[in-house]
């Protein structure tokens, strides 16, 4: 374990955080990890863009592993997800970055509906313990 304060800040911030406070920081490293892979395969660094595809790709797999499919949205989330994996293991094999933007635009979209969500428990929560 490292002793870095950013690391020490990140582990206690992950271990804090609330299920759907989780759910979106495994999108800000989702997408931290695309943008990765995107700038090292413009640069022909070939392993370090499979490295963080890999990444991605763990990261959308574990998205669909929280999924609760007792929930009716999570068929369409179950849907993006498989999309969002199948593109980035074709970029990842194909080397191929033009579909790269679109995949990040859902990314964005869906991070932003969960950090609402996310805000919004806040505000439920803050009310709460304002009326104790």
């Amino acid at each position: 374990m490292s002793n870095n304060p950013q690391d020490l800040y990140r582990r206690q911030h992950v271990l804090t955080a609330s299920p759907v406070e989780l759910i979106v920081l495994l999108y800000d490293g989702l997408k931290k990890n695309i943008v990765r892979a995107e700038r090292a395969s413009e640069k022909g660094d070939v392993e370090k863009a499979h490295t963080c595809f890999i990444k991605a790709q763990n990261i959308i797999s574990e998205l669909m592993n929280s999924l609760d499919m007792s929930v009716p949205i999570s068929d369409d989330l179950l849907r993006l997800y498989e999309f969002i994996l199948h593109e980035l293991i074709d970029a990842n094999v194909k080397k191929d970055m033009s579909k790269i933007p679109d995949i990040l635009g859902i990314v964005d979209e869906l991070r932003s509906a969960w950090q609402e969500i996310a805000d919004s428990q806040v505000g439920v929560t803050a009310a709460a313990a304002a009326n104790e």
